[in-house]
């Protein structure tokens, strides 16, 4: 929760930078802005457009906005005839002809492979200058151009008045076009980076998913997963301290894709980085300057571009769900580790300039906090993407193209909160009825709604703002009934298993009568949930369904699940979809919870323990043949 407030001190700095603002564009650069083009008619208007010149406008003459600057004096302190600006007006220059016809000569001479129509068109949109509002030049290119009757033979040194038709200043033109060519490339390749970051995010997942239509043997694929994909990559690592700070730990397969992105990241932050002396002292002030500056500006590009997959990420409506096979809480694990590598790329940038201006002399331990993280998470991001936008508009304005990464995060974040609307209006309000099992847990029942997988639950009556996911247990609300006697069957469904390795397990029978409904189980933590236990009912907000099933499993004949507490209720969609045997082994804290959710397990082949873990490889073991595993629950439900 810090690195998002650590985040908004540079960010604020980065509000009292030098603007550079100029037309607006659409796109990013080098896909649909054109940065400087052609290069070799901005370094000639950029040759002659800080010379004094005469004018006749107001603008011309006037201190505002000018720094305190004297209009009457030129940059190297000289006094200048009372009809010449040292700062001439965007109006002085499109009517200036001694301006328009050099600028049109250097284009004659510099331009000879641009065709004539791509430097009119530059011409009337630039050679004024680059703001929306300034006006268009008094003469057209060719009328410029053909102004000219003689070559002019006098060169127009930096800082002497512009009065005459001159050649400009070779030294300078040269490490003008140095300097425009280098930044354009630098930019274009900012920008294709960021693309790669953000399309790798998004084509891998799908294109490793679809992985799992190719004809591998079974074998093979469970043998893969099993030992390169599915295993926690430090099994110790819920214990140790890194856990507290860094968060669940990840599986070896998605160690493997944090691991991508995180070197992908540090490669395109560092790669392709160069020094042009031929623009010292005009774009960059030396070697260090100028890769600072690229640096800088890649580490602010590759920002933008990871706060689009973060947003993506963390979406409940994230189009990858639908791509691809692989799980939301997968996805909220990488928008973790995708948000820190943001953040630390937007720090740096704001550092590397901090760095600069000041050479220049300008300037959840419990559930509780996290609870405090979920209610200021969207607050913080909001102000960080807010002020992205202020930094880029205030800096740039619209003409590089720089916001186009917020858009495509706000195009996401918007779609997103537009579909958690529809699902939640859909639902309406309801009536939750909660029922106390025991100090640990409670039920909650809502009628008349069905649907699998998870909603997140909004209460109305008690902390409106917050929203809860919880797994539906069943979509039927369960009215009462009585047992009948267990019979005893055996995991292979084999009457002559051997009873001193085949686990014993019991089928009940069970006479009920049904009500349609949601029903959730939910262990009461220390944080706002407890006080859900002094509740009778509720009026709630329905945000879903979301997930269900997302591994056809049928294929095996049986089906094993190993459950924890209340994570039962994530196994239980699986275990009634399921046409094989089913085994349920679970391990619940309490016995009251083990009672209430019996009607729900009761068609199932269990084993339960209460207060015991369970020992997973002996259950493992257990098993012959084919047969598939789900496993949901805390690690300490469980022993190895």
């Amino acid at each position: 929760m810090l690195l998002p407030l650590i985040l908004l001190l540079p960010l604020a700095s980065l509000v009292s930078a030098g603007r550079d603002t100029g037309r607006p564009g659409y796109g990013l650069i080098g896909y649909g802005i054109e940065m400087y083009n052609p290069v070799c008619a901005h370094a000639c208007q950029n040759s002659f457009s800080s010379n004094p010149l005469v004018c006749t406008d107001e603008a011309s003459f006037s201190d505002e906005g000018m720094g305190g600057m004297d209009m009457g004096s030129s940059q190297d302190g000289t006094t200048l005839p009372q009809n010449v600006s040292a700062m001439p007006s965007s109006t002085c220059h499109a009517e200036s002809e001694p301006f328009l016809t050099s600028v049109a000569w250097c284009i004659h001479m510099k331009c000879n492979d641009t065709l004539i129509w791509k430097i009119e068109k530059w011409w009337q949109s630039y050679v004024v200058g680059n703001q929306p509002t300034d006006p268009p030049p008094g003469l057209s290119y060719g009328a410029a151009l053909a102004a000219v009757t003689l070559p002019p033979n006098i060169t127009c040194m930096s800082g002497q008045i512009l009065n005459e038709t001159s050649l400009a200043d070779e030294t300078l033109y040269t490490a003008l076009y140095i300097s425009i060519d280098v930044n354009q490339d630098v930019e274009i390749q900012h920008e294709r980076f960021g693309l790669v970051i953000l399309l790798s995010g998004v084509v891998i997942p799908v294109g490793f998913s679809l992985l799992r239509f190719l004809p591998f043997p079974k074998r093979w694929a469970s043998a893969l997963n099993g030992r390169f994909i599915y295993p926690s990559l430090l099994r110790p690592w819920c214990d140790s301290p890194v856990a507290a700070v860094v968060g669940d730990p990840p599986t070896r397969g998605q160690a493997l894709f944090i691991g991508y992105l995180l070197l992908l990241n540090i490669f395109l932050s560092a790669f392709k980085f160069g020094v042009h002396p031929g623009g010292f002292h005009y774009w960059w002030n030396d070697g260090p300057d100028e890769i600072m500056g690229d640096l800088a500006n890649r580490f602010g590009v590759l920002s933008f571009a990871n706060f689009a997959l973060l947003v993506l990420y963390s979406s409940r409506n994230n189009v990858l769900l639908w791509l691809t096979n692989w799980q939301h809480s997968t996805f909220v694990l990488l928008h973790r580790w995708v948000a820190r590598i943001a953040v630390l790329e937007a720090i740096s940038h704001s550092v590397v300039f901090l760095r600069d201006w000041i050479q220049e002399d300008r300037l959840a331990e419990d559930q509780r906090i996290y609870e405090l993280f979920l209610a200021t998470h969207v607050v913080l991001s909001i102000l960080i993407f807010l002020g992205s936008w202020y930094h880029i508009i205030f800096r740039y304005e619209h003409q590089w193209g720089y916001e186009t990464w917020l858009y495509v995060v706000f195009a996401v974040w918007g779609f997103d909160r537009l579909l958690r609307l529809l699902r939640t209006l859909r639902n309406g309000v309801r009536t939750a009825k909660i029922t106390v099992i025991d100090d640990d847990y409670i039920r909650i029942d809502v009628k008349e709604i069905v649907g699998s997988g998870h909603v997140y639950l909004y209460f109305l009556d008690w902390r409106f703002w917050e929203n809860h996911p919880f797994s539906i247990a069943s979509s039927v609300i369960q009215q009462g009934g009585a047992f009948s006697s267990p019979k005893i069957d055996s995991p292979t469904g084999s009457t002559d298993a051997d009873p001193e390795k085949s686990t014993r397990m019991a089928v009940d029978s069970f006479d009920q009568t049904v009500e349609t409904g949601i029903v959730f189980y939910l262990r009461l933590l220390e944080g706002g949930t407890k006080a859900l236990r002094n509740k009778t009912q509720l009026s709630v907000l329905i945000e879903g369904p979301y997930g269900g099933i997302r591994e056809d499993l049928s294929e095996y004949p049986s089906l094993v699940c190993i459950a924890g507490g209340i994570g039962v209720t994530a196994v239980l969609p699986y275990m009634r979809a399921h046409p094989g045997n089913v085994y349920l082994y679970w391990s619940s804290r309490t016995q009251a919870l083990v009672d209430s959710i019996k009607p729900l397990t009761h068609n199932f082949h269990k084993e339960v323990s209460v207060g015991q873990r369970l020992d997973f490889l002996s259950i493992l073991e257990s098993h012959l043949d084919n047969f598939a595993v789900v496993v949901s629950g805390p690690p300490e439900s469980f022993t190895y």
